[in-house]
């Protein structure tokens, strides 16, 4: 799919989150920034035109465990992504229902592609809650091993 043909599909997942709150993800014990939800958009936006695995499609739509080389892979390659496309991410946001918020978005992304990596690191799996899963009834500290805080960015 080339840049063209996927205006579509951001168009349409913009327009559906703008008209929605965004839901909350909770990685390996920190939650991450509300921008994190996203981060499926981020990859889209991306997207150079090759068949993409859109792993953080399935990250962002609910709960989940996978390898932390995977996670680590995943969130280097999109964070590289970002900064090579910012000025035509920054544009397309800008022409969305985010206008004005481009740069909130991305440093929201940044940081939660930051906290994703460092925390993916020290682990051999990694485990997210994504709200309003079932999953997400249990409590928080089932995921918190004692060395992530909780936070709210």
């Amino acid at each position: 799919m080339s840049r063209v043909r996927n205006s579509e599909l951001i168009d349409a997942h913009m327009s559906a989150r703008c008209q929605e709150n965004l839901t909350v993800i909770c990685f390996e014990g920190a939650l991450l920034p509300d921008w994190a939800q996203l981060l499926f958009l981020a990859e889209q936006l991306c997207a150079n035109g090759e068949a993409k695995d859109l792993w953080f499609s399935r990250f962002t739509s609910c709960s989940g465990v996978d390898d932390a080389r995977t996670v680590t892979e995943q969130c280097e390659l999109l964070r590289a992504g970002i900064q090579e496309h910012r000025e035509s991410i920054c544009t397309e946001l800008q022409q969305s229902c985010y206008s004005g918020q481009s740069e909130q978005i991305l440093a929201g992304w940044l940081d939660s592609l930051d906290t994703m990596i460092r925390q993916a690191r020290t682990r051999k799996t990694c485990s997210w809650i994504v709200e309003g899963t079932e999953e997400a009834e249990a409590p928080l500290n089932y995921l918190d091993d004692g060395d992530a805080a909780l936070r709210r960015i």
